[in-house]
């Protein structure tokens, strides 16, 4: 396969997807709450400051306080990057704070999200970002065709004027704009927590990734300090 990879930082997964994601492309992790998705994101950015990778974290329903604290108990100390200013932790909340009125309803500025990030991306020269969960800068009592436009402003906006790779995070529950989202994506992998054998367990699935030669297939995982997501096979039904 044609062009660069770049790791997710899971090497059980990159191996599956031929490497990594594909360069400067958007990809969407898909899961409930619980299931390991901010994990997921910030391996993905961890594993870039590893590279000498610059990353952009978007965090929604979190601060930044919270987001650091989080990667500190899975062994990731964010803050000398923060200081070194490689890495970046967007605190969202202003833009719920200044909603623009279309006569619709109050929204989140798309627009000015897009242009905000896109100048944040540029001036620190991030090549990994992260927004952890989309969903709230896009979902909205709108019409379907009204949402459908805000996440082509959003997804379009991103690719146009950066290199940068993307993973967005959503909840499995917003069914109605997720297929949305499925269609402008490159990939998208879904995160679940499963009752086997007594016991709950994770399982990721790969349900789509352009480009990529692959069998689609639910594999387990754990999550482990210092290393993060860890897969561990394919999810077999009880024997």
């Amino acid at each position: 396969m044609a062009g660069k990879r770049i790791p997710t930082g899971i090497p059980e997964l990159d191996i599956l997807i031929e490497g990594g994601l594909r360069a400067g492309k958007t990809y969407l992790v898909v899961g409930e709450p619980g299931t390991g998705k901010t994990v997921f994101g910030l391996q993905f950015l961890v594993n870039g400051l590893m590279e000498k990778e610059k990353g952009l974290y978007v965090a929604i329903d979190e601060k930044p306080a919270d987001v650091i604290e989080q990667a500190a108990s899975l062994g990731w100390d964010l803050t000398p990057f923060i200081e070194s200013k490689e890495f970046l932790i967007l605190d969202a909340s202003a833009y719920f704070n200044t909603r623009v009125s279309d006569g619709q309803g109050r929204n989140v500025d798309v627009q000015r999200v897009v242009a905000d990030l896109n100048n944040y991306i540029a001036r620190m020269g991030a090549s990994r970002v992260v927004i952890d969960p989309v969903g709230p800068l896009l979902f909205s009592r709108d019409s379907t065709s009204r949402v459908l436009d805000q996440v082509r402003m959003l997804f379009y906006g991103l690719q146009a004027n950066t290199n940068a790779t993307n993973l967005l995070t959503t909840y499995s529950v917003e069914r109605n704009v997720r297929g949305i989202e499925e269609y402008l994506v490159a990939g998208t992998i879904v995160l679940e927590m499963a009752l086997a054998n007594s016991r709950f367990v994770r399982t990721l699935t790969i349900e789509k990734m352009r480009s990529t030669a692959l069998t689609p297939a639910q594999y387990l995982f754990t999550i482990v300090p210092d290393r993060g997501i860890v897969l561990q096979g394919l999810a077999e039904s009880p024997t």
